[in-house]
């Protein structure tokens, strides 16, 4: 009786530990991203090799648990992210204190008890001694064979490659932007006496109501004299990997960041200005700012880092934007204003919620709209008031997607999965717009520098210049962060409508 009821606790007791290593993959496995088409192999292949290692007292104690712990702070990355990529290694080098607890405080309700579930197993696992304990050497070699072939693989070879290629784009940035390049400019013509180009983020065409959003989210706009492109499509997800590929010449996977617009500027005789509400703190707000400090002229509202500790809004750029075109310059001037736009978290960029829904960050995200309409028309007056010829160009550097669950609020991400990563608005606006024009064509960001060439009649060696009608794009392609995908391919994200 004795022994049966020893061998009862025993089995007991190696079926929680079944259970808790059972869950401790399952979990793991979300919280690393991985998103296997073999999903139910991948468990099982894991599950073996980790109930396995866990019978090795130093391997449970030397190995798993540091990854396991691991995979706990990836957690939030990986299930709003996936697996580790260029884009999320960028945030995570290029962040400070401010934005890493913005991230904290914004994530999405359903991904504290994943957290916590995780953390409370690995505490579960690392101080319950395992009721099993192996010595040979042949399960261990099987241990290490089936967790080579697990998750953890996939997870650690892409943070690795995400890491190297990351800081292999800095480099390569930081030894273009040493030495001078000769853009061999071939004739200056500008129509215009002043060009503006404003860069957004994070704005999604489908929420403007000047493309269809049913809500009015973009008044002024909505009427607005000028040429808007409904069919832009930006470079790629996220701002370090999206503008330089749109600001200078690119071919999809490498740019040419000295062929770039303010050298073109520069080299046809424009005196060039660069008005950033985002920061210039060295590698946290590279490489952007390696492109603003080319500039005759800059102002940034934040000299520190990127999000600093005063939060300014993009209307505090007014009276420096003001000031840049009422100076007196026998040139043509280029004056590039960086917006902090829709970025994360929406309800710090906004001055008032004006349409107080229940879905809080969905109502925040909709005031930035109303925010930057206010600011188009801001600028068109002043630009108005300064009597001289203009033209305004417009566009976002990317989009969000959605990544809420079913009934639950809105939370829109950084992602490269969905179009609405990748579908931004674009428009110009000029003192000799007399239409309100609305085309409806794919135009790939990766014209851009061709565009602008087109737009300031600039016409060089290195960059040719083509109009928005001279563009004819049927397949686009974009870049998700490792490779070029077909945008038609990626899944739709359609705007949430609400009601008025």
């Amino acid at each position: 009786m004795k022994q049966k009821i020893k061998m009862f606790i025993k089995n007991k007791h190696l079926l929680f530990d079944l259970a808790i290593s059972l869950l401790l993959v399952i979990l793991t496995t979300t919280a690393m991203g991985a998103n296997h088409r073999n999903y139910l192999l991948t468990i099982v292949v894991y599950f073996v090799g980790f109930v396995i290692a866990a019978g090795y007292k130093r391997v449970k104690y030397w190995l798993l648990v540091p990854l396991l712990i691991i995979c706990w702070l990836y957690l939030p990355v990986g299930m709003i992210y996936g697996s580790p990529n260029i884009g999320s290694v960028a945030s995570l080098f290029d962040t400070n204190k401010q934005e890493a607890w913005e991230f904290i405080t914004n994530l999405p309700s359903d991904v504290i008890p994943w957290s916590v579930s995780l953390f409370v197993l690995i505490v579960i696992f690392s101080f319950k001694k395992t009721s099993y304990q192996l010595k040979h050497d042949i399960p261990l070699l099987i241990a290490v064979a089936l967790l080579y072939f697990s998750p953890y693989h996939h997870f650690f070879v892409r943070g690795y490659k995400s890491v190297t290629d990351y800081f292999v784009q800095e480099q390569a940035l930081e030894a273009a932007f040493s030495h001078k390049v000769n853009v061999d400019i071939e004739q200056v013509s500008p129509k215009y006496q002043n060009y503006v180009l404003v860069i957004g983020e994070s704005m999604r065409r489908d929420y403007m109501s000047l493309y269809g959003y049913p809500t009015q989210t973009t008044p002024y706009l909505d009427k607005a004299n000028g040429l808007f492109v409904n069919g832009y499509i930006s470079t790629a997800p996220n701002t370090t990997t999206s503008l330089p590929r749109t600001l200078s010449l690119s071919q999809g996977l490498t740019f040419e960041p000295n062929i770039n617009l303010i050298n073109l500027a520069n080299s046809a005789g424009f005196k060039t200005y660069w008005l950033s509400n985002q920061g210039k703190m060295g590698r946290y707000d590279t490489p952007i700012s390696e492109f603003a400090i080319l500039s005759n002229e800059t102002h940034f509202l934040k000299n520190g880092s990127f999000n600093g500790s005063i939060n300014y809004q993009d209307s505090d750029l007014l009276p420096v934007f003001k000031q840049a075109l009422s100076e007196k310059t026998p040139e043509h001037k280029l004056i590039v204003v960086h917006l902090m736009g829709s970025h994360a978290k929406f309800c710090r960029r906004i001055k008032r919620d004006q349409f107080n829904l229940k879905d809080k960050q969905l109502s925040c995200y909709l005031s930035t709209y109303r925010e930057f309409d206010q600011l188009m028309k801001n600028m068109v007056g002043i630009l108005n008031n300064s009597h001289q010829s203009y033209s305004l160009l417009y566009f976002s550097d990317h989009g969000l997607s959605d990544s809420h669950s079913k009934g639950q609020p809105v939370y829109l991400v950084h992602g490269p999965d969905h179009k609405s990563n990748y579908e931004v608005p674009f428009f110009i606006l000029s003192s000799d717009s007399h239409e309100h024009k609305l085309l409806n064509k794919p135009v790939s960001a990766y014209h851009f520098l061709s565009l602008f060439s087109d737009w300031t009649g600039i016409t060089s060696k290195k960059v040719t210049p083509l109009s928005i009608d001279q563009i004819n794009d049927k397949n686009i392609k974009v870049f998700n962060y490792t490779k070029m995908v077909n945008f038609n391919d990626l899944a739709p994200d359609p705007a949430v409508k609400i009601s008025s």
